[in-house]
């Protein structure tokens, strides 16, 4: 597999999460186990759609997303005009309706972080095999 990357971006609006699957299915699919494409699509809506909940709405905020595809390993990167947060990978309870994206991220990706610079960022990766 050679190394491939790929950059989108959405609007701060509900079907953000729905389009940022579907980028991922597109560019991941041929590139990756269906394990991987499963795991990684999982974790993305996840990200975009706290991205949309949590962005501030002021101007006209965008909500990044990076793909990174090389043959050790898929890197994720989501990004928010955000200020941040203090990362929590807690285990929320069966009644909670939310709180589950930073579990799910800590449990599927093999290393993962939150970066915060003039915008939000949540990235992770996930080892692809040799």
């Amino acid at each position: 597999m050679s190394a491939m990357e790929h950059r989108a971006t959405f609007e701060l609006a509900p079907e953000a999460a729905s389009k940022a699957r579907a980028v991922v299915s597109a560019e991941l699919g041929p590139a990756v186990s269906a394990k991987v494409l499963e795991d990684a699509t999982l974790l993305v809506s996840e990200l975009v759609t706290n991205a949309v909940r949590h962005a501030p709405r002021e101007g006209l905020p965008k909500i990044e997303l990076r793909l990174k595809v090389d043959p050790a390993r898929v890197r994720v990167v989501v990004s928010d005009p955000g200020t941040g947060f203090v990362a929590e990978a807690r285990l929320p309870t069966a009644s909670e309706s939310s709180g589950w994206g930073l579990y799910l991220v800590d449990r599927l990706a093999d290393r993962w972080g939150v970066i915060t610079k003039d915008r939000s960022e949540v990235w992770f990766e996930i080892d692809v095999g040799a």
